[in-house]
């Protein structure tokens, strides 16, 4: 599990994982046709914000405007580190409280197989 000691190093590790998503022909042509945004808040790194906004076929990223996003994903590290790597699905957590969601539900359950696409490359980013 990363353990997390600031939202700079959440920031690094997710910087990464976006790197390599936008070099994924596959997850571009899942986002050709999008025009929305998830963001994560992460209540124990001082409510980090990292949103990912999707424009036809394009990946950008913030570290603030979580409000105006499409679906807001508040958990905290553990429970990001989690959803991430595979341990947790997103489903579970929503169900068992450990994420609250922001926004429209319908559209959070869309975005949530964009997790398959982050996990290979967190596990990477995350690996020892």
């Amino acid at each position: 599990m990363a353990e997390y000691q600031s939202k700079e190093q959440l920031y690094g590790v997710l910087d990464e994982v976006v790197e390599g998503m936008k070099q994924d022909d596959a997850f571009k042509a899942r986002i050709a046709n999008a025009n929305s945004s998830m963001a994560f808040i992460v209540t124990d790194l001082d409510n980090a914000e990292y949103v990912l906004s999707f424009n036809k076929g394009e990946l950008e990223t913030a570290k603030e405007g979580a409000s105006q996003a499409t679906v807001g994903v508040v958990l905290s590290s553990e429970t990001l580190d989690k959803l991430l790597s595979g341990k947790l699905s997103g489903e579970s957590a929503y169900f068992s409280g450990a994420i609250r969601l922001r926004g429209d539900e319908w559209m959070a359950q869309g975005m949530a197989s964009y997790l398959r696409y982050m996990g290979p490359l967190y596990r990477e980013a995350t690996a020892e």
